[in-house]
């Protein structure tokens, strides 16, 4: 998935890597190069280790389209998934009696440094009224967070549709790699 990562990199900075970018695909060049046994291969080493590069740069593309995929899926769902926790919550403040303390899990869209993310919060209820207080919470801050859920989902569509385009550039970003391959390879023989 690393190849791939940097492929994208590649991609949106005008097909070249920084330096540190650079490093890292050598890193992972050589990392292949160990898996995919590049010292042990035959006429043309450089022509097989191209085409390992487009194939693992694939794989992992699939592998970044995927988790993509999955969180858009989760996302679709977020709010919903939200208000129902608010009223188990709200249901679980009616009951009776309270024996032991009850743990809630929720998840929601969140504002990252630079971008959104997800974050998970577990609360420990311990009476009726926190189990209340903290669904009056959840459902008070449920517009703000779809809001950031749909900026989140504008983001992630873009995301696929920056992974869809690196996967069309996926041959020349290999045939860009030939220097540092090059290098991997000298280091092995």
């Amino acid at each position: 998935m690393r190849l791939a990562t940097l492929a994208m990199a590649w991609m949106e900075q005008d097909r070249k890597l920084r330096v540190r970018q650079r490093e890292e695909l050598r890193r992972a060049l050589a990392t292949a190069a160990d898996f995919r046994g590049w010292a042990a291969t035959g006429a043309d080493p450089m022509a097989s280790a191209i085409k390992d590069v487009k194939s693992l740069t694939k794989a992992g593309s699939h592998f970044l389209a995927k988790d993509i995929e999955k969180e858009l899926e989760d996302k679709k769902n977020e709010v919903l998934q939200l208000q129902k926790v608010a009223d188990s919550m709200n249901r679980l403040a009616d009951t009776e009696s309270w024996e032991n303390p009850v743990e809630v899990s929720y998840s929601h869209t969140v504002r990252e440094g630079d971008g959104l993310g997800t974050r998970t919060q577990t609360l420990t209820l311990v009476d009726a009224g926190e189990a209340r207080d903290a669904a009056a919470t959840i459902e008070k801050k449920l517009v703000n967070w779809e809001k950031l859920r749909l900026l989140m989902l504008e983001d992630l569509k873009q995301r696929r549709r920056q992974v869809d385009e690196m996967e069309e550039g996926i041959a020349a970003f290999a045939e860009s790699s030939r220097g540092v391959v090059d290098d991997v390879l000298a280091i092995l023989h």
